[in-house]
């Protein structure tokens, strides 16, 4: 009778196993179908993606044709159907780029060209901004920062005793506060400001960049559903015909 038993024992765990394997290839294979559906529904939504909003009339998922619709003037600028045209925005003229992934509006950049002075554009651009998008979700001044370093270094020397009979201040301590003191005036015409705003379809970042000799103020608008796609664009496109372009003019 155990003889029997033993010899049936090889069989059930056989059965056992197989029984096992057999589960677990269909639960595989039910989680590669239920993958597939997610990623035809993935598919077929980004093909039919348009969004709400967008810069000015374009919505984010125009195809290059489309934009160029509304912007009859605006050339091509890259072998994705990327478009640039100058234009005015707030009564300030500026280069607008419409950057596509595939062949979808994903960004829009703007670089304005004006002679008022880059605190003063920067501020007026935020109120606007402000306006329409609410608080801006995060800010930077390297000045402001740079002057906040250097009230530090002072309040930290003063806290020592710094100018009395009983002062603890080292020569590193003065040392440290007269770099701080440099960086702040250094600040004064070297400085980046930045702002970020942001709703449900759209996050914007207005940049400004003060030098000695020049300046700068952008302000870029991404599409929050295609910026996951936007790694699939080639950058190098975009520069190969861009230098083309200035290379076809010398001849």
């Amino acid at each position: 009778m155990l003889r029997a038993l033993a010899g049936l024992l090889p069989l059930c765990l056989l059965a056992t196993a197989c029984g096992t394997s057999a589960r677990q290839q269909a639960l595989l294979e039910r989680r590669e179908a239920i993958r597939a559906s997610n990623d035809a529904f993935a598919a077929e939504e980004f093909a039919h993606y348009r969004g709400k909003s967008g810069f000015q009339e374009t919505r984010w998922g125009m195809s290059p044709d489309e934009v160029r619709a509304l912007h009859p003037e605006a050339r091509t600028t890259s072998s994705q159907g990327d478009l640039r045209v100058t234009t005015r925005v707030t009564d300030r003229l500026a280069t607008v780029d419409f950057r596509f992934t595939l062949n979808k509006l994903a960004t829009v950049s703007l670089r304005f060209d004006t002679d008022a002075p880059l605190r003063e554009d920067f501020g007026a651009l935020s109120e606007l901004l402000s306006m329409k998008y609410g608080a801006p979700t995060s800010r930077r001044d390297t000045a402001e920062d740079a002057d906040e370093r250097l009230r530090m270094a002072e309040s930290y020397n003063l806290s020592l005793g710094e100018g009395t009979s009983f002062s603890r201040t080292t020569g590193d301590d003065h040392a440290y506060e007269e770099r701080r003191r440099i960086e702040a005036l250094a600040a004064r015409t070297d400085y980046q400001l930045e702002k970020t705003w942001k709703d449900s379809e759209t996050k914007l970042q207005l940049s400004g960049w003060q030098q000695p000799d020049s300046k700068r103020l952008t302000l870029d608008y991404v599409s929050r559903y295609l910026e996951p796609h936007l790694s699939k664009r080639s950058e190098t496109q975009d520069l190969d015909l861009e230098l083309k372009r200035a290379q076809a003019q010398e001849l």
